[in-house]
């Protein structure tokens, strides 16, 4: 059983800034956020947080909102008008809570029609923000830094949800020990793509129990039988 998450993406300095905004990119805006291991927090250690932020802004103008049956469109609308409803006041409130937008905070102009909204960055954002506790499940991205690794992992762990996490670095050494600390069922290293079939899906923590994908899987749907024989008397 999965029940949501609120997946940290955490880029280290010593990691591709071009391949990371690529990565953020696509891991965020698959069905326009709303995907249970959408990344919704972005810590990026400080030496590297201006050039992130400032490429994932440019990058983020040039995806085109519309129908997502067309080929050309990256960007389609919210589910319902509950949903759209609930990112508008998301927004409302992190804005009131001091963040600063830097991109998007509101419905797309020519769209009247439908549950569109623009994809939105955040900065100036702290963990003590609504956004960083509720899964936004949208086009919301908060931009937070990080002095040291052991730092973001307690941070990227404060959090009743233990479903995806991304991680950018160019040390194996550095994502091995990522890995092992952070409290996530999944882990995408200098990729995207954190579910596969062949492999086992789910989370911990009150996101939930079980797996999906893979031999695991099967398991989860086999009960065991324990049989105690007794010596022959």
């Amino acid at each position: 059983m999965e029940l949501s998450g609120h997946a940290p993406f955490i880029v280290f300095d010593d990691a591709n800034i071009e391949k990371a905004t690529d990565m953020a990119i696509a891991a965020k805006f698959r069905n326009n956020g709303q995907v249970c291991i959408s990344p919704s927090k972005f810590y990026i250690q400080n030496s590297k947080k201006k050039d992130f932020v400032n490429l994932f802004v440019e990058k983020t103008k040039k995806l085109k909102i519309g129908n997502g049956m067309d080929a050309d469109v990256q960007l389609g609308p919210m589910t319902t008008k509950k949903r759209l409803t609930e990112i508008e006041e998301l927004v409302e409130k992190t804005k009131q809570e001091g963040a600063k937008v830097l991109l998007g905070g509101k419905r797309p102009s020519g769209f009247n029609k439908g549950f569109y909204y623009e994809p939105t960055i955040f900065d100036d954002v702290t963990d003590e923000f609504t956004i960083m506790k509720q899964e936004p499940f949208g086009p919301l991205c908060p931009m937070l830094s990080f002095e040291t690794f052991d730092e973001v992992i307690k941070r990227a762990n404060n959090h009743e949800l233990g479903l995806a996490s991304y991680i950018c670095t160019n040390s194996m050494e550095q994502a091995h020990r990522a890995s092992e600390q952070i409290e996530t069922g999944t882990v995408a290293v200098n990729t995207p793509l954190v579910a596969i079939a062949e492999a086992p899906f789910g989370g911990i923590k009150q996101t939930g129990y079980g797996r999906e994908g893979g031999s695991m899987a099967i398991k989860d749907y086999l009960n065991v039988k324990y049989t105690h024989l007794g010596i022959k008397g």
